[in-house]
């Protein structure tokens, strides 16, 4: 009998602006090698946007629908007890059989077919899932499969786990080890500029051996996956029946990289692969895949341990209603300024993008660790969600309502964002001792034109602001300096230094110039902060280059830096933590207001 798969739509809700419109099960299917293949999606009701996507993968024999209906991992994603509560693809094999030896690179194969649905799961149609949360995981033949599709694209996935099969022939793993990885995490490279290959590329890897079924070793693998990881060091018995092997030596690109991040775990468990392995599947869900994730910025992403705001680092959580609209923010309070609650402590508003929320800023951007370096307070505020009236590699206007700053007033019947930013920043200053003279803003691309609204609108409030990777834009259907509360704003100088990526050129040019949305950027702060000429009378000079860093920066007679930018080589469209440490070390940490002035100290 055909199961009858049911699904629900429903509008925003202004009391429960971040519940899913879309809910339920949903059958598709993609063409891969001129066939149909299908799969379904559950969303289970109460997930967020911007969530984890688990792709599971059935044994020979099974279909989705098996999956679906006998498994236990929409149970597993209805009782997520955070806020995480993922979104699950159930992937079958064609006519019942996976090909666990298909050569590498087979066009229309089975690895192309895990492919094609990772390309509808980055869809935002009926559902978002964060870039940094892909997992794969299968059992028997489908967890070799998904091993062989981490291999594949290793820089999409954040984890592969496996229950009673794993081993991927030699002659895969060979072939994926030397090939130069073109997809690395945000953008393309097909001439191999960066001469990444795919085996340079860790991946966290949970390798469960059953001893009941015959041939369901993956030792190859396991040993593949501490190659990629550059694991050399003995594993320690992290459970009666896991051995875990983790990286000892620093991760590359650190800060952006937590060497703890890069672990490979073995088990044998007897019968572990029977009933979809359904008794294991919290300990693969909570104790391994969710433990990390792959964040966007460097070449192959940047692996990090996963923390939630509130269970791991203690932030304050606050769900109010502010102007009709239910709003969320986290304020994190590092130990040392709660050991001295008395004394007045710098403040940072930190946005995240569109889709995003401020628990994903938060574990992308890493401010807390900052804050927990230099002693300050940071809060991280939710946008509600919007649609976006136009269409680039990160929007478009068909997705589904997504958190969006309605800085633009395009929302009918929106937030009023000034009213909840000045409201937020009233009740911290009332739990905790402020230091209103450093009051400072930044955010990532939509929170990054977020960011610049509230520098102008605001400027009596931030002492200055950093955005990133979004600077003033005249297109995309976004002309702030045209908003009555801008045109209406107060004179006053602002300190700012904008961000962007050398692989977002969709978004934002690189190289400034007299005639692109990045060189009116820096003519209107130029502007804003009064300095003549506000054009630069040569854009080739003034540049100091520091690794992957090329910055620019244009000073007051005091030396001020009150209009800074900085492009970063090899970058897409994504932050990182080690640029929220230069904001505060380098920009934030040097600038004060008092009565409207910006003070500098060297």
């Amino acid at each position: 009998m055909k199961t009858t798969y049911q699904h629900y739509v429903r509008t925003v809700d202004p009391s429960k602006p971040f519940q899913p419109l879309f809910y339920g099960t949903f059958e598709n299917t993609v063409e891969v090698g001129g066939r149909t293949r299908r799969f379904l999606i559950y969303i289970p009701e109460g997930v967020r946007s911007s969530t984890a996507g688990v792709f599971v993968l059935p044994e020979n024999g099974k279909t989705a629908d098996d999956l679906w209906k006998d498994s236990l991992w929409r149970v597993m994603a209805d009782t997520e007890e955070t806020k995480e509560k993922f979104i699950v693809f159930f992937l079958e094999p064609e006519n019942g059989h996976w090909n666990t030896q298909e050569p590498y690179g087979t066009p229309g194969g089975d690895v192309a077919y895990i492919q094609a649905v990772y390309q509808v799961g980055c869809q935002r149609f009926k559902f978002c899932i964060h870039e940094s949360k892909f997992y794969l995981t299968g059992c028997r033949e489908g967890g070799t499969l998904a091993h062989m599709a981490a291999m594949y694209q290793p820089a999409l996935w954040a984890g592969v786990a496996s229950v009673g099969g794993a081993e991927v022939s030699s002659a895969y793993r060979k072939a994926a080890f030397e090939d130069y990885c073109t997809n690395l995490d945000g953008f393309e490279d097909p001439s191999h500029r960066f001469g990444i290959k795919k085996g340079q590329i860790g991946m966290p890897a949970w390798i469960i051996d059953d001893p009941d079924v015959p041939a369901s070793g993956g030792s190859g693998t396991a040993d593949y996956w501490r190659r990629c990881c550059s694991i050399t060091e003995a594993g320690r018995q992290t459970a009666p029946d896991t051995v875990t092997f983790v990286r000892s030596k620093p991760a590359p690109y650190e800060p952006n990289q937590e060497k703890e991040a890069f672990r490979v775990c073995v088990s044998s468990i007897p019968g572990s692969s029977a009933n979809y392995a359904n008794h294991l599947l919290r300990r693969i869900w909570k104790e391994f895949l969710y433990k990390q994730r792959r964040w966007m910025s460097g070449p192959g992403g940047d692996l990090r341990v996963t923390k939630d705001p509130v269970a791991d680092l203690g932030m304050e959580y606050h769900y109010e209603e502010i102007g009709g609209w239910m709003r969320e923010w986290y304020v994190y309070v590092p130990a040392q300024v709660k050991a001295d609650p008395a004394k007045p402590v710098p403040l940072v508003f930190a946005m995240h993008g569109y889709t995003c929320s401020g628990e994903i800023y938060a574990g992308n951007s890493e401010w807390y660790k900052v804050a927990d370096q230099y002693g300050f307070i940071v809060v991280h505020p939710t946008a509600t969600p919007g649609v976006m009236q136009v269409t680039t590699n990160a929007s478009d206007p068909d997705n589904v309502p997504l958190p969006a700053w309605n800085f633009m007033h395009s929302a009918p019947n929106g937030p009023d964002e000034m009213l909840f930013f000045r409201t937020i920043l009233e009740k911290v200053c009332a739990s905790h001792s402020i230091d209103r003279s450093r009051v400072y803003a930044t955010g990532h691309s939509h929170g990054s034109v977020m960011t610049q609204t509230l520098a102008m609108v605001m400027s009596d409030v931030f002492a200055a602001a950093a955005p990133c990777s979004g600077i003033l834009f005249s297109d995309f259907g976004v002309a702030i300096c045209e908003l009555p509360e801008v045109t209406a704003r107060k004179e006053g100088e602002i300190p700012i230094w904008m961000f962007g990526g050398e692989q977002e050129p969709w978004l934002l040019p690189a190289i400034p110039s007299n005639d692109n949305d990045t060189g009116n950027s820096i003519r209107i702060w130029r502007s804003i902060n009064h300095m003549e000429p506000t054009l630069p009378e040569n854009w080739d000079s003034g540049w100091t280059v520091c690794g992957r860093w090329n910055d620019l920066a244009y000073c007051r007679e005091d030396g001020a830096p009150m209009v800074r930018y900085s492009w970063v080589e090899y970058m897409p469209h994504a932050t990182m933590t080690e640029m929220s440490f230069r904001i505060w070390e380098e920009f934030f940490s040097h600038f004060s207001k008092k009565d409207g002035k910006v003070l500098y100290h060297p």
